[in-house]
């Protein structure tokens, strides 16, 4: 649970940085959040792989495989590279606006040095772009993961009264408030993951009277 907490104030604590124009304090802090969040989803995966061998007579055609893992190193590897690319292309645009100060005559060394910069700074963009499109991907397809399955394993065992919305639900809620009830959605796997174990608990063995 601590997991979510630390990711949740990291990433409170990454946008005020990004606000206050610390880039390279917003990148750190946005790394140990998606770090965190990736940690937690690991163990979540681990606790529904120990459910469903709990349960394995009902649950044995619940497939939890590699997916999980390939989805949560996407989302990991795109996540820190896109926060490492913001950091070098903020201070690339930094540089590209000293290259040409206002009230100078542009001349062709200038010139050819800013062009150079600013091929660079295009192509860091374009970078940044598409590591942002596939950590979009892995985290949404995250949430599709874990909220069907959870859902599906709930169905399958017969235990527990919780019915996930759908993973467009929190998606959408999860875009809407720039990321912050995501937290949310894994605040709800904890949750439900925690649920479903306790009830699938075996009872104590009843303890008979000792005849005398």
């Amino acid at each position: 649970m601590w997991y979510i907490t630390a990711a949740l104030v990291l990433y409170a604590a990454s946008i005020a940085a990004g606000i206050a124009g610390q880039a390279l304090l917003s990148a750190v802090f946005g790394i140990g959040s998606t770090v965190a969040v990736a940690t937690y989803l690991t163990k979540a995966h681990s606790l529904l792989v120990n459910l469903r061998e709990k349960l394995w007579d009902r649950l044995a055609a619940v497939w939890l495989g590699g997916e999980y893992a390939a989805a949560i190193w996407l989302y990991v590897l795109s996540g820190v590279g896109a926060q490492i690319l913001s950091v070098l292309l903020a201070g690339q645009l930094e540089t590209l606006a000293s290259t040409l100060p206002i009230g100078t005559v542009p001349n062709a060394a200038v010139d050819q040095e800013a062009f150079g910069k600013l091929l660079g700074v295009a192509a860091l963009g374009l970078g940044l772009l598409g590591l942002a499109l596939v950590w979009l991907v892995s985290w949404a397809y995250l949430i599709e993961l874990f909220t069907r399955d959870l859902y599906l394993i709930r169905a399958v065992a017969g235990v527990g009264t919780f019915k996930p919305y759908s993973a467009t639900f929190y998606i959408i809620l999860s875009i809407v408030t720039l990321g912050f009830l995501y937290f949310y959605w894994l605040y709800s796997v904890w949750r439900w993951i925690s649920q479903l174990t306790n009830l699938t608990k075996s009872p104590p063995p009843s303890q008979g009277l000792v005849a005398t």
